[in-house]
């Protein structure tokens, strides 16, 4: 068995090999569940989002059963079941301290051999973790878009509760008018009767996708409106601006050059789209909206179908074996 300290070094020196590259790696205090860290993919300076569970052994043990080519691994049987069930995908990787290298590999029902009495993985000697192959691990993360936007749904059930018990949830984005690729982020937001929620997602960037495709990329599960005090505030402050004609401090009366309502009636067909979504303000270079959420029929059969997921009445339970999986 290794020492704690041959582990340490393992541990510190992967995490140096990641972070020098610029991706983020998180080592996980929970013991012996068979996940020592995660990494999360970055690409042109920017987190991805896409996280990657590690496995890491140190030492020479686990290379005793080695020869010129390949590598012998032999991990425990709740750990292969473990890392089988895991939502992310996950890595093994073995540190040399000998040689001073990493070898890993991809843990899937291919790179696991069942034997006798337990389970085996074989690594490549060619299979050596660097930074210069960095971008063999981001093949490992393949996503599963039905799965993704399972999780998504059920990451936002909260906010669709919300919605349908008539709290008003509220989701804030921006527009850059004078930038031709498309960016926001979305914050989602209620002051509901539990107290205060708050969500943001970070800024995102689509080609050909104005900030309104973004913000339904996002929550596919809403519909949206203004609030119309919103929107009557956001005509207020227009018409004020353009018809301002002067102050009379005698007075004490604001002069415009048009009336309200024939300001209005001008400009009533860009005021009345079909969206009715203007913003809340605007600075010459970002465009900010805030509309209310109203629930789709995504987010009403989604609601349905996580109270048939959550009805453990109606659900048998039973365990799978590490064979059935693997």
């Amino acid at each position: 068995m290794n020492e704690p300290a041959t582990d340490r070094v393992g541990v510190s020196k992967l995490e140096t090999l990641f972070s020098e590259s610029g991706w983020f790696f998180r080592e996980q205090f929970v013991k012996d569940y068979g996940i020592d860290a995660q990494v999360e993919i970055v690409e042109n300076n920017k987190p991805t989002g896409q996280l990657i569970a590690i496995q890491i052994k140190s030492g020479d043990s686990y290379f005793s059963e080695s020869d010129e080519n390949t590598i012998t691994y032999r991990p425990d049987a709740k750990h292969v079941e473990y890392w089988l069930r895991h939502d992310l995908p996950v890595i093994v990787t073995l540190f040399d301290p000998t040689e001073d290298k990493f070898y890993w590999t991809p843990v899937s029902r291919n790179t696991i051999e069942k034997t006798k009495k337990a389970y085996k993985i074989v690594i490549p000697k060619s299979s050596v973790l660097n930074s210069e192959n960095f971008s063999l691990l981001k093949r490992v993360y393949k996503l599963d878009v039905p799965a993704y936007r399972l999780k998504r749904l059920l990451l936002d059930l909260e906010w669709m509760n919300l919605v349908a018990s008539e709290e008003r949830v509220y989701a804030e984005f921006e527009d850059w008018v004078n930038k031709s690729l498309s960016r926001t982020s979305v914050k989602i937001f209620c002051d509901s009767a539990t107290g205060y929620k708050e969500l943001v997602i970070p800024q995102h960037y689509w080609a050909g996708h104005t900030s309104f495709d973004i913000l339904s990329r996002f929550i596919p599960w809403a519909d949206y409106e203004m609030d119309e005090d919103d929107y009557e505030e956001y005509i207020r402050g227009r018409y004020e601006e353009e018809c301002y004609g002067g102050y009379d401090k005698e007075d004490e009366t604001t002069y415009y050059t048009e009336s309200f309502d024939d300001w209005y009636e001008h400009n009533r067909y860009e005021f009345e789209s079909p969206d009715k979504i203007v913003p809340v303000s605007q600075n010459g270079e970002v465009d900010t909206y805030r509309v209310i959420l109203k629930l789709n029929d995504l987010g009403k059969s989604f609601l349905m179908i996580a109270d048939y997921l959550y009805d453990d009445k109606s659900f048998e339970y039973r365990s799978f074996s590490v064979e059935e999986l693997v």
